[in-house]
């Protein structure tokens, strides 16, 4: 079997990473290649308060929301983003199932361009926040992953790359990263998966859930988050991906339902008719 996919979980409280695992291992045993990339914050969360440190959580000028990484900051989150890779690397062995690391080095994973400096608005002025490591994904090395799928492994990545130009680890959107790595590795599907159903109508009813949708619209509904997220669907699309879902991860068989249409679902060729 030739399907390759990509699916990515994030780290939110909410986010029981347990039903896609067992769905991975299942599918894993039937020769589909799935990469799974995963979230942090949750667990950086919990670390930022035994460290005794405050989370700074940013708004830039067009209304995102981030986390402000300096250097003490990062290196919380990349021993955030270690566990929670052990934890499912773990949790699928006692599955059955091999899985490995995809830890960002020279060659290995993705390379970034760092922020250094962040826009904020705060109390109504534009403030800028330098020493920050976070970044944009820029290129995705896919041989780790190619070789993990080879060892019939599933192949486990956390949201960070390599800094290109200090060589040091940088904090990454996990989906524009997911979305990197799906169009780079020429999978089938991208799924992101959270604790939202999906693109919302109306953000307070979860029955309002667009199935699909143009990117136009769907980006004309996207608020937060689901803002980011469109972006990194967009990416995806633009990048040679056939079909892009966002859905549900508190579902019990969070795949299978993303796959068979119960979250909203983009697809290359309405992207393209839509151009």
């Amino acid at each position: 079997m030739n399907f390759k996919g990509v699916v990515k979980i994030g780290g939110a409280r909410g986010n029981d990473p347990t039903p896609l695992l067992r769905e991975l291992s299942e599918r894993a045993a039937l020769g589909e290649k799935w990469l799974l990339v995963h979230g942090g914050s949750g667990k950086m969360e919990e670390l930022c308060l035994s460290s005794g440190i405050e989370p700074k959580y940013v708004y830039s000028p067009s209304g995102f929301r981030s986390r402000f990484t300096g250097k003490r900051e990062m290196a919380l989150f990349e021993g955030a983003c270690s566990s929670v890779s052990i934890d499912l690397i773990s949790s699928l062995w006692s599955m059955g199932t091999p899985a490995c690391p995809v830890w960002p080095s020279d060659g290995f994973g993705a390379t970034a361009k760092a922020k250094d400096a962040l826009r904020s608005v705060e109390d109504g002025r534009v403030m800028v926040l330098r020493g920050n490591r976070s970044g944009s994904v820029r290129r995705f090395f896919g041989d780790a992953v190619e070789a993990a799928w080879r060892a019939q492994a599933i192949p486990v990545m956390p949201p960070l790359a390599v800094d290109e130009d200090d060589g040091g680890l940088l904090n990454v959107d996990g989906d524009r990263l997911a979305a990197l790595a799906a169009a780079s590795l020429g999978a089938s599907v991208l799924v992101i998966l959270s604790n939202v159903p999906g693109v919302l109508k109306d953000v307070e009813d979860p029955s309002s859930l667009m199935r699909s949708g143009t990117l136009e619209e769907l980006m004309s509904l996207s608020k937060g988050n689901m803002k980011r997220k469109m972006v990194a669907v967009q990416e995806a699309l633009e990048g040679g991906v056939d079909k892009v879902i966002l859905s549900d991860s508190r579902v019990e068989s969070p795949l299978s339902g993303a796959l068979e249409g119960r979250g909203t679902t983009v697809c290359r060729a309405c992207t393209a008719e839509e151009g």
